[in-house]
């Protein structure tokens, strides 16, 4: 069973490794929602559920676009 430390890092780790910034994206959903798919995959294959993920970092999309913002030096939409 993971903590919320270990899912945290992992989360981290992953987003670190995937979440890059995509010049003339046309649809950031579309992005973040690809990544979400990506990230809830491979996190079950280590035994950790998206029900974890979201205990741990709150909505898995919201949190995504939030990193996306971060990595592109954007200021996300309130």
């Amino acid at each position: 069973m993971w903590n919320k430390t270990e899912i945290d890092t992992f989360v981290t780790d992953w987003v670190v490794q995937n979440v890059r910034v995509v010049s003339r994206l046309a649809d950031l959903a579309y992005e973040v929602d690809r990544l979400a798919a990506s990230l809830t995959s491979d996190a079950r294959a280590l035994g950790i559920s998206g029900g974890d993920i979201y205990k741990t970092v709150g909505d898995i999309d919201d949190y995504l676009t939030e990193q996306y913002h971060r990595q592109s030096g954007a200021t996300p939409a309130q």
